[in-house]
């Protein structure tokens, strides 16, 4: 998976940036990359903050603490590759049925996705073993060079990944 250097934010209203601290180790993915989607480590499955590194700090000598800073505005839009996996089988972990990625798709930080693809989100609610839930990070929104006619990205024959705009929220409630 090729990773672009920087993609800036899609979205240019006012309040787009909510900037917060948090130390790498209290991210899923504990080597944060510019750009890429993260989630903070919590307590409740599904329950987690997540946003877009802005800027990932840089690895420190022993005994300091290496933090990145996350843009976890509601509503910021930024481009992010979302695989369409729906469901996974459990032993041994693998994608089991997809999905077509439309606009209004919920997007879920998803970290088995890491492990097999290299891609931090899916449209999977949930993990391989059915029950635990993957914390939504936000919804599949047209940008402003696209149409109706770019839509469904992916089939529901076989997995893919998708370059989507994704608009982040900060709460399934």
């Amino acid at each position: 998976m090729t990773r672009y250097a920087y993609q800036y934010e899609v979205s240019s209203e006012s309040g787009r940036e909510r900037h917060v601290r948090i130390p790498w180790a209290r991210l899923t993915d504990t080597t944060p990359t510019l750009s890429d989607p993260a989630e903070v480590t919590g307590l409740t499955a599904g329950r987690q903050i997540t946003g877009t590194v802005v800027n990932a700090g840089t690895a420190v000598a022993a005994g300091g603490t290496a933090e990145a800073i996350l843009n976890v505005a509601d509503g910021a839009v930024y481009w992010h590759y979302v695989r369409n996996v729906l469901t996974y089988t459990a032993d041994p972990v693998a994608e089991a049925t997809w999905g077509a990625i439309n606009v209004g798709d919920p997007v879920y930080y998803d970290a088995e996705q890491d492990a097999l693809n290299g891609v931090k989100l899916s449209t999977a609610p949930t993990q391989s073993d059915g029950a635990t839930r993957n914390t939504l990070f936000g919804h599949v929104v047209m940008n402003q060079d696209e149409d109706a006619d770019d839509f469904g990205k992916g089939t529901a024959q076989a997995g893919s990944t998708q370059e989507c705009a994704v608009m982040q929220c900060t709460s399934d409630a």
